[in-house]
Order: structure tokens, then sequence, then C-alpha cells
């Protein structure tokens, strides 16, 4: 599992799939934008976008909070993403005070991604965040693994995975329905630079 030392805010993953529906970025991912060329798709859809606040931020990342044991799954991914203008990850540990100490952003750089953060998710806070980030793909195919040598899932397990996948059927019936309903969000001028910390689901911590 990796670890990984976050600057940005959270975006709503139901947003997520709303703006990569709306501008077509057909090389995204929004169930997961750490996948493939989600990241520079994005990036080059906001540079297209959103010229001004981009022009004074470096690449950005969008970094998955995962935790692939958790059995209470019930979302086709996890409900938020991260956008991230500074980025340390870990397969172990992360000294966080060094980190902060060490990373002195600019003015400009954090007004671009107040910018930013009121474009697309108006309302959450810019902060410093811990995002541990697992692997999917390995946990299964070690519940495969197991299966195959007489181990099988229990009937809560099995019947997780049949509640996910409908869930996952419904989600991509009602998108273009959702999307139907909604106008493309204007620029908000208003600036938050606050860190405050709020209700944080598991697996990411803000720090303060």
């Amino acid at each position: 599992m990796s670890v990984f030392l976050v600057h940005g805010f959270r975006w709503a993953r139901n947003d997520i799939r709303i703006h990569v529906v709306l501008q077509e970025v057909d090389n995204a991912a929004p169930n997961n934008l750490m996948s493939g060329d989600s990241e520079e798709a994005m990036n080059e859809n906001f540079r297209d976008l959103y010229p001004e606040p981009m022009a004074n931020l470096p690449p950005l990342r969008f970094i998955e909070p995962l935790n692939p044991n958790n059995e209470k799954f019930k979302y086709p991914s996890e409900p938020y993403a991260f956008v991230a203008d500074v980025v340390m990850q870990s397969e172990d540990y992360i000294d966080v005070t060094k980190t902060m100490n060490q990373c002195q952003i600019p003015a400009a750089q954090w007004d671009a991604m107040a910018d930013l953060r009121d474009i697309l998710a108006k309302g959450e806070k810019i902060g410093w965040f811990v995002v541990h980030n697992g692997d999917r793909e390995l946990a299964k195919q070690e519940r495969l693994e197991k299966e195959e040598h007489g181990v099988r899932c229990t009937d809560n397990e099995e019947d997780a995975v049949e509640e996910k996948e409908a869930i996952e059927l419904k989600y991509s019936k009602g998108l273009s329905e959702q999307v139907a309903r909604l106008q493309v969000p204007t620029k908000s001028n208003g600036k938050g630079d606050a860190t405050e910390v709020g209700r944080i689901p598991y697996g990411c911590h803000l720090i303060h």
C-alpha cells in the first residue's frame, strides 16, 4: 500500500464523472483518475478550460484514496479523489513535518489552486492530506487465489460483490440523466485559503 502526502482539495466522484462526460475527456477514467493516461488527459483539459489558474500551477496529480479490503465498500469507486499540486509518495512512511516545512508554496500557486477549487469543488478546503492507496487488483487476485485453494468468500462477501455490481449498473444508467439536467458550472471569483479539520473518511487525515 502506498502512502501519499498531498496538498490540494477533494473533488467529488459524481462531479468528476459529469466533467469527463460533458467535456468528452476520452482518455480519462472517471472512476480512477490515477489509471492509464487519465492524469495527462485531465491536465490537458484543464489547461484548455482554465488557462489562467493552470498557468500558475505545476502539472496536477489526481490521487485516489483506496482501501481494497474495506468490506463496507458500496460504490463503483471511492466517493472523491484529490486534486493536488504537491505530492510526496512512500511505500512505508512520510516525515510529515519535514515535508511540509520544505514545501513553501508560492502565493501565486496557492491563489491558483483556490481559483481551481472554486470552479471544481467550491466549499472544499485546501490543505495537506495523508492518503492511503491500496492495490484493488492485487486484493482481487489474492481472493481468487484463495478460492482456487478451496477458501471461498463468505455469503456476506458474495452479497457485497453482487450489491456493488448492481450499484455500478444503476450509476451507469443514471449518469446520462444527471448530465442532461445540469448546466456547465461558471467560475466564481471567491477565494478561500483556510485549512480546517472537517469530517475525513477512512484512509486520509487532514494535517494542520
